[in-house]
């Protein structure tokens, strides 16, 4: 009785195996090695993925901000000569 269960899970183990090298998976893989570009907010200096920040041109130049917030209130030190 032993020997029979343990050639049906040997079996099993052979079938899956086999499946799986014949039949890969259908998830997409993720690629690790894809890293989104940082860049430096000039206000608060915190950093924000350059796709998802806001991008905003101050006297002819394109910086990079992690909110309005922080845009307009670069802008008005800019305004100021402060920036």
């Amino acid at each position: 009785m032993i020997r029979i269960i343990a050639f049906a899970v040997l079996v099993t183990v052979f079938l899956l195996l086999i499946r799986s090298f014949f039949f890969p998976s259908n998830q997409k893989k993720r690629n690790p090695a894809v890293i989104a570009e940082m860049v430096k907010d000039p206000n608060c200096e915190t950093y924000v993925p350059k796709d998802a920040a806001i991008v905003k041109v101050i006297r002819g130049t394109n910086h990079y901000f992690c909110s309005e917030t922080c845009a307009e209130a670069f802008s008005k030190k800019a305004d100021a000569g402060l920036h």
